[in-house]
C-alpha cells in the first residue's frame, strides 16, 4: 500500500511530497491533510496524472464542496495506480497468458474550521490486485492545523494510513499501511514573495536509515568492511522536506522542493546531484487553475505529474493564497 504515499496533486510534488500546511483550491489536498479542506473552494473538482517509474500509470481525481448546513467541507477522491499487463508464466517459464495488477483508493474526508483551528478527517477504502490475488482494507487520516489570524502563519498536525487490512493469499509477509506521522509549518515572511514550507514526516520512525553495505562501509583494523553509522544530525535530516513557492503574480508560481530523505536513499555514489529536489509551476486562468511538478530521482529518472483544477460555479478569486 505504499501508493498512499505518493503526492495526489502536482502541486505537493513540486514542493516536496510530504508538506500538511500548504493551502489550495485543489481538492485532493485533503489527502495530505483533511484539515486543509477550509482552503478549498466550494464545487471544484481536480485531476492528477503522474505517469509514474518502469510506464506505470498513477491517476487522483477529487471533488470537494461545501456543508450548508455546518460550514463545514467535505470532498471524495479516488486513487488508482496501475501496474499494467504482464506476462504469467509456469514453473519452468512458458508463457501461458497475460494478468494485470493495480492499487486503488476510495476516499472521502471533511473539514471544519472553529476560530483560528481546523479538525479534519478522512476514511479510505483501500485495495490492490495481482492477478487473482486481493489484498483491501480501511485507512484513517487525521488532522488539525493553526492559521494566525493576522499572520500568513500556518502550523499542522496529521497521522495518516492508520487502520487495518486482509489479504485472500497465505504464506507471504502480511501487508501493512504505511503509517506516517507529521507536523508542519508554513509563513511567508511580511513583503516578501515567497511562501515557505517546513514538515517533519514519519515521527512515528525515528531511525529512517537505509546503508547500503555495498555503498556505505568502511574498514576495521582488520580489514573487515563495516557499515557506517549514522550520526543523530543526520537521522533528524532524514525526517524532514522544504518547499517554497515563489509569488511572481497572484495568477502564477514557481514552486521548488527539497527532500532529504529521498536524496540520501536515492543518490548514486557520486552522481545524483539532482536526487531529492523537485520542481514545478502553478498558472491559473480564469475557472482553471494548471500545475506541474517534477520530482528528480537517480540520474536520468524522476516523476512528473500534471493537474487541472476546475471550478464549476464562479471561477477563482484571484488572490495569493
Amino acid at each position: 500500500m505504499d501508493f498512499l504515499q505518493l503526492p495526489a496533486q502536482s502541486r505537493s510534488t513540486a514542493l516536496g511530497s510530504n508538506h500538511i500546511t500548504a493551502q489550495g483550491n485543489d481538492p485532493l489536498i485533503f489527502l495530505q491533510n483533511p484539515a486543509l479542506l477550509d482552503s478549498a473552494k466550494i464545487n471544484n473538482v481536480s485531476l492528477n496524472l503522474m505517469p509514474y517509474l518502469a510506464d506505470t500509470k498513477f491517476v487522483s481525481l477529487g471533488y470537494a464542496n461545501r456543508v450548508r448546513r455546518t460550514g463545514g467541507t467535505w470532498a471524495v477522491g479516488l486513487q488508482y495506480l496501475n501496474y499494467g499487463t504482464m506476462p504469467e508464466t509456469d514453473d519452468i517459464g512458458n508463457v501461458i497468458g497475460e494478468f494485470r495488477a493495480a492499487d486503488y483508493g476510495l476516499s472521502a474526508g471533511y473539514g471544519h474550521t472553529i476560530g483560528a483551528f481546523t479538525l479534519g478527517a478522512t476514511a479510505k477504502f483501500v485495495g490492490a490486485s495481482i492477478e487473482s490475488y486481493r489484498t483491501w482494507g480501511m485507512a484513517f487520516d487525521w488532522g488539525a492545523t493553526f492559521r494566525h489570524p493576522r499572520e500568513d502563519l500556518t502550523i499542522g498536525f496529521a497521522a495518516r494510513n492508520f487502520g487495518f487490512l486482509r489479504q485472500n493469499y497465505h504464506g507471504a509477509t502480511s501487508p501493512v499501511l504505511p503509517l506516517d506521522l507529521r507536523v508542519g509549518v508554513t509563513f511567508k515572511p511580511k513583503y516578501m514573495p515567497v511562501r515557505v514550507s517546513l514538515t517533519a514526516h514519519h515521527l512515528n520512525r525515528f531511525d529512517m536509515v537505509y546503508n547500503d553495505p555495498n555503498l556505505f562501509f568502511t574498514y576495521d583494523i582488520n580489514g573487515n568492511k563495516l557499515a557506517k553509522k549514522v550520526g543523530i544530525a543526520e537521522k533528524l535530516g532524514r525526517h524532514l522536506s522544504l518547499g517554497a513557492e515563489i509569488l511572481a503574480h497572484s495568477n502564477f508560481r514557481i514552486l521548488l522542493g527539497y527532500d532529504h530523505l529521498k536524496r540520501q536513499e536515492l543518490r548514486l555514489n557520486n552522481r545524483g546531484a539532482l536526487a531529492g529536489f523537485s520542481f514545478g509551476a502553478w498558472l491559473r486562468v480564469k475557472r482553471f487553475e494548471i500545475g506541474y511538478g517534477r520530482a528528480q530521482y537517480v540520474p536520468g529518472f524522476g516523476s512528473s505529474s500534471l493537474s487541472v483544477v476546475m471550478n464549476l460555479k464562479n471561477g477563482f478569486v484571484k488572490d495569493c493564497k
